[in-house]
Order: C-alpha cells, then sequence, then structure tokens
C-alpha cells in the first residue's frame, strides 16, 4: 500500500469517486466466474432460494448444510475465490480405489489376531492336556516340566504337598491338611475357653478328635523330618506306599526329581507357581481319584538320599527294592531343556544313594 501525505478536502471527494465501496465487499461467485466455471457449486445449487435484492446471497433464515458459496476477494489486483471467514470446509471426496486413503480399523486386526492366537493356545492346551490324560492312564506316569530352576527347599515343599495331596485324595483324611489344622486350632480355643468357664479340665472324649490329634502330629513330625534331610543331602526319588508292607504294598506312588536342576534362591523359580503347575498337570492327569471306596490304611515314606548324609531319625533300608508287583504312579518333575544348568547327577552317580524309610507310619481316619 502506498501511503500519501495529507490530502485537501477536494482531493479527498474525487479519491472516494474514483474507488468504488464495493470492491472491498465479498460477492457471491457467478455464474462467469473463474470459480464457477472450475466446478464450484454455490448456494443456489444447494436448494436455498436466492435472495430478493439478486446479489445472489441466500435469504434469511436459509440453511447451507453441506456446500458453501465461494466469495471472491481482490487481493494486489488478482482475483482469488476463497470461502468466507467462519465457513466449514467442504468435504473432501476419495477414490474407493485410492488404497492410500482407505481407513483401516487396526482395532478389527487386532481382535481377529488376538482370537486365531487365543484359539491357537486353547487348541495346543487341549491337546497337551489329552497327552497328559492318556500317559497316566497308560503308563501312570505324570511329567511336570518347570520352565526354570527350583531350590532344595522348594524340593521339600513339593514332596510335602504331593504327600498331603495323596493323603486327601486316596481318602486317608476326611479333610484337606490345611482344613484339619484350622479345626483343630478351634476345638483346642474352644476346649480352653471351657475350662476357663467351668474351672475344671475339660476331658475329649470323642474319638475322632484323637485320631486327627494323632495323625496331624505324626504328619508334623515327617515334614520336620524331611525338611532336615532334604538340607543334608540331594533327593532324587521319593515313595509313598499304602496298605499292605514294604514288599507288596496296596498303592505306590513315587515323586521323581532326577532331571530338576537346583540353583540358589534368587534364580530360581517361585515355589508358588511351581505347586500351581504341579497341581494343575496332576488334576488334569486325574491320577489320584477312584470312584471306588478305599478303606483306611497307613502310610509309609521312604526317600532315596545319600548313605552318608548324617540323619538319624530315617532308618536305612540297605536291601530295599522297589515293588515291582504294584502297579506304581509316577510324578516325574523335570526342568525345561536349554536351561544353562545341568541336571542334578548323572545315573551313575546315584550308587552311593540308599532307601531311607521314616519311622512313623501315618495312619488315616474318617469321621
Amino acid at each position: 500500500m502506498v501511503q500519501r501525505g495529507p490530502a485537501e478536502p477536494g482531493e479527498i471527494q474525487t479519491m472516494m469517486a474514483a474507488e468504488p465501496t464495493t470492491a472491498a465487499l465479498p460477492r457471491v461467485v457467478s455464474e462467469d466466474s473463474p470459480a464457477q466455471k472450475h466446478g464450484v457449486v454455490t448456494g443456489e445449487d444447494d436448494g436455498c432460494p436466492p435472495s430478493p435484492r439478486g446479489d445472489g446471497y441466500p435469504t434469511v433464515g436459509s440453511t447451507i448444510t453441506r456446500k458453501v458459496p465461494l466469495v471472491e476477494t481482490e487481493t494486489n489486483g488478482q482475483v482469488a475465490a476463497v470461502p468466507p471467514v467462519g465457513a466449514p470446509e467442504p468435504e473432501q471426496q476419495h477414490d474407493g480405489a485410492d488404497k492410500e486413503n482407505t481407513f483401516v480399523s487396526p482395532s478389527d486386526d487386532a481382535v481377529g489376531d488376538d482370537a486365531s492366537r487365543r484359539g491357537g493356545e486353547a487348541e495346543h492346551t487341549g491337546l497337551r492336556d489329552a497327552d497328559i490324560v492318556r500317559r497316566a492312564h497308560e503308563e501312570g506316569r505324570v511329567e511336570v516340566v518347570l520352565p526354570g530352576t527350583v531350590t532344595q527347599e522348594g524340593c521339600c515343599r513339593f514332596v510335602s504337598e504331593i504327600l498331603k495331596c495323596v493323603l486327601y485324595q486316596r481318602q486317608q483324611l476326611p479333610m484337606t491338611y490345611d482344613q484339619l489344622v484350622y479345626s483343630q486350632k478351634k476345638e483346642h480355643a474352644s476346649i480352653q475357653n471351657k475350662e476357663v468357664v467351668s474351672r475344671r479340665p475339660a476331658r475329649p472324649t470323642d474319638f475322632d478328635r484323637r485320631k486327627c490329634h494323632r495323625t496331624l502330629e505324626e504328619l508334623e513330625e515327617v515334614f520336620q523330618h524331611l525338611e532336615l534331610l532334604f538340607s543334608l543331602s540331594l533327593v532324587p526319588r521319593v515313595l509313598l506306599l499304602l496298605g499292605g508292607s514294604l514288599v507288596l504294598p496296596k498303592e505306590l506312588y513315587e515323586v521323581d526329581m532326577e532331571a530338576l536342576v537346583l540353583a540358589a534362591g534368587d534364580g530360581s523359580l517361585q515355589v508358588s507357581s511351581c505347586l500351581r503347575q504341579l497341581f494343575r498337570t496332576l488334576f488334569v492327569a486325574d491320577l489320584l481319584s477312584d470312584a471306588r471306596p478305599v478303606r483306611l490304611m497307613a502310610t509309609t515314606v521312604l526317600v532315596l538320599a545319600h548313605r552318608d548324609c548324617g540323619v538319624g531319625w530315617f532308618r536305612p533300608k540297605l536291601d530295599f527294592k522297589v515293588p515291582t508287583r504294584v502297579k506304581r504312579q509316577i510324578i516325574a518333575l523335570s526342568t525345561v531343556t536349554g536351561i544353562s544348568s545341568s541336571p542334578q547327577k548323572e545315573a551313575s552317580d546315584w550308587e552311593d544313594y540308599v532307601w531311607f524309610q521314616a519311622p512313623v507310619a501315618i495312619k488315616g481316619f474318617s469321621k
């Protein structure tokens, strides 16, 4: 813009006459305008009634929904067609064949991939469970492959929890071990309260209560000495014999831990996660359930440990041989292949290991 100096009154009137006011106002693109020639649709094409003034603007109260008229503005002597201020942008039309502009919802693909993955995992789990059941019934063997190393204390927990499970599943306990312990504590507190009120000792005459107390004491003693034995020696195998004798028991269960890889506590698996995997596999295999009623029996625990481990509570059985005339149910624990460490020992290294028998037989009871 060119600046001018002060103008005389007569000159101002001449300038106003030379510059028409309509040049500064926007006007609707006419049919002969460049915008109309390029295919721009005005408000009249949208169904809006024309203005009675004939200036191309729609009447008051009319609504323009999608398309808006373009206006011409003059800038530096050039005319350009632009939408008015505040008008919405015109809709863009996309070619269906334009793959770059085609919108594809990523959520649909993600949902489809996730569903396919879950379906594949479920199918794989079903096949694996079917193989577990087949091997349990045909071979009497359940394989539990842990995804990492374990500790010696963890192995002791495995044996203790398996013993509790076998006693309950084989109907040697009326309820689980933890439920029995809770019930005994509750009854003991009730007896103490009665003694305080009556001021005379309460005599537990219930025969079932005495049997429960005796069985829990036997189990607790076995658990304590198992923990001591695991701290003194490696224990590759444990036998649980139900009923009969050492030579010919009624039922025989073996916990095989030869293929487990041991390590320190920091880099080992949590015992709780291993127990969840262990018992899930046992329940899928249906190894311990039996529809037939089982009579009460005594359970004997035998442990394979080093002959010079120095344990005093367990009794060594140098001539003991694993019974072969009864079906043996094996629970084999192992570590997944690819772990850097090696298993506990090679087969030839177990020559100095002998069987030790717990001097206490756990007697089953029922209510």
